[in-house]
């Protein structure tokens, strides 16, 4: 993926990968979210690429309008993020410990609301045709919620995966960004392994 279209890639995705400045002691823990191993296992094409874990301290939520993200307070955030060698395909895989059951519960909710608002609309910072719809979602957890997208700007057209899972306090996010169509099968795999995990 080019640099245009990884940048294109925003709105949702953007809104959905977990954010903010580094915690100190989390108590998610890299062994709580999908490792490497787990994102390669998913997607073969990113064997031999570049991985990172990193620790946050909130999570991205819906913006007031379409293609706008804020951030919510996390009580802890792991997240595990891998960039294929070739660089056309990116694969995040996070947890994230809120302060009650009723949160992950809230930011389901929250976002099948959002994807049904803004099931098409223009970036108002890049003019980009975003669509966003939901998918039937695996059964995972205490819910879960699947969506699939595509941001097109001259001519590149870049395509996301998202499935979240709510476990407890706990919610898990697993975005999967390519030019080419992502596979239900490879997002619903990694989703699995991060199910396992995430308890």
């Amino acid at each position: 993926m080019n640099r245009t279209s990884m940048s294109l890639a925003g709105g949702l995705v953007a809104a959905l990968l977990l954010v903010s400045a580094p915690a100190a002691q989390a108590a998610v823990t890299a062994k709580d979210t999908p490792s490497e191993n787990d994102i390669v296992k998913a997607f073969p094409a990113l064997d031999g690429g570049t991985f990172s874990t990193e620790k946050y301290e909130a999570i991205g939520v819906p913006g007031p309008a379409c293609g706008e993200s804020s951030s919510q307070k996390a009580k802890s955030v792991v997240t595990t993020t891998g960039v294929s060698a070739d660089g056309l395909a990116v694969v995040v895989g996070g947890v994230a410990e809120l302060k009650s059951s009723a949160k992950p519960k809230a930011y389901i909710a929250g976002y099948k609301k959002y994807v049904k608002a803004c099931a098409t609309y223009t970036d108002a910072t890049t003019g980009a045709t975003v669509t966003m719809q939901l998918k039937k979602a695996p059964k995972l957890g205490e819910g879960a919620l699947a969506i699939v997208g595509q941001t097109s700007f001259s001519g590149i057209t870049t395509y996301s995966a998202t499935v979240l899972i709510r476990d407890g306090k706990r919610l898990a996010t697993l975005v999967a960004i390519d030019d080419a169509g992502v596979p239900t099968s490879s997002i619903n795999k990694l989703a699995k392994a991060a199910a396992k995990k995430m308890k």
